[in-house]
């Protein structure tokens, strides 16, 4: 059931799990508990603390695939402990590609800082700035000039004209209507 590798302080074991216990708690909450079994399986498989074991994302994005009532009854994982820290991969998940992307995004960030880009950026010939300071006097008089004033209270509006409804008139008052 278990395949290990030995290096120099790097232990490595690829398991099936079983998460159907998951299936005996609410169906609200069986993918959580599919999560803290998971942990507590590999802690006790590589005799460490469940606070050491961490879990991938791609092993997350998969137990919260088809929601938090049905996580999957069993996955196959890879676990790597390594200086007192338990990382879980899924089979075809490799940790290099994750330490790659973040060492490129990182190199990208470090060039991106000695080039110096500019920080207007140029859309359509038309300027960067959009604020009513940057625009001339003029522009924003006409701005001003164009807004419409507010249209006065009409008389016919006053509260003092609106008629009391009676409670037997009208289709939903349960009661005869009156002529």
């Amino acid at each position: 059931m278990a395949e290990e590798k030995k290096d120099s302080k790097k232990l490595e074991r690829i398991y099936t799990v079983n998460l159907s216990k998951a299936y005996e708690y609410l169906h609200t909450r069986r993918t959580e508990r599919a999560v803290v079994l998971l942990r507590a399986f590999l802690a006790r498989h590589f005799k460490v603390r469940k606070e050491v074991v961490s879990i991938s994302e791609g092993i997350n994005s998969l137990l919260w695939r088809d929601s938090i009532q049905k996580p999957p009854r069993r996955i196959k994982i890879r676990g790597v402990l390594e200086d007192a820290k338990l990382k879980a991969w899924l089979i075809g998940e490799e940790e290099s590609l994750a330490k790659k992307k973040a060492a490129d995004e990182k190199i990208k960030k470090e060039n991106e800082e000695k080039k110096g880009k500019p920080a207007e950026k140029k859309t359509d010939g038309k300027p960067a700035t959009s604020s009513p300071a940057a625009k001339p006097a003029e522009a924003r008089g006409a701005e001003k000039k164009e807004e419409k004033p507010a249209a006065p209270a009409s008389p016919a509006n006053k509260a003092s004209d609106v008629k009391p409804i009676s409670k037997t008139s009208g289709p939903m008052s349960g009661g005869r209507n009156q002529i």
